[in-house]
């Protein structure tokens, strides 16, 4: 991965055994306590986040993270602790996560998201 609105996609392989990654995006700054920043995935050219990275590096405050679909319904709404990450892989069978909101709670907070599809 790589900062900054996108970075394609990297194979490995190892004797008979091959792995073609996805697409992979870096986003990372300071958070508004007073209004939440919504990250449409399709902006980087993603059907879907496949895989969410997460980081909060403020040392006092939390980052409200919502997950939600297609039709901005939230379908899970984190609290990320100061210093806390949160990591998922999403399963094709669940309902896809097309956009990533988040808010800092009292101050402005420093974070890094990772979206791969």
């Amino acid at each position: 991965m790589a900062a900054g609105d996108g970075a394609s996609g990297f194979e490995e392989s190892l004797s008979n055994a091959s792995f073609t990654s996805g697409d992979a995006v870096v986003i990372q700054g300071t958070i508004s306590h007073s209004s939440a920043v919504v990250y449409d995935v399709d902006t980087y050219g993603f059907a879907q986040a496949d895989g969410i990275y997460f980081e909060n590096r403020d040392s006092t405050n939390f980052i409200t993270l919502i997950l939600n679909d297609s039709g901005a319904s939230a379908l899970s709404t984190l609290k990320i602790a100061p210093g806390g990450v949160f990591m998922v892989r999403v399963d094709v069978d669940q309902t896809a996560i097309n956009q990533v909101s988040i808010q800092a709670d009292t101050a402005p907070c420093e974070f890094v998201l990772c979206l791969a599809e």
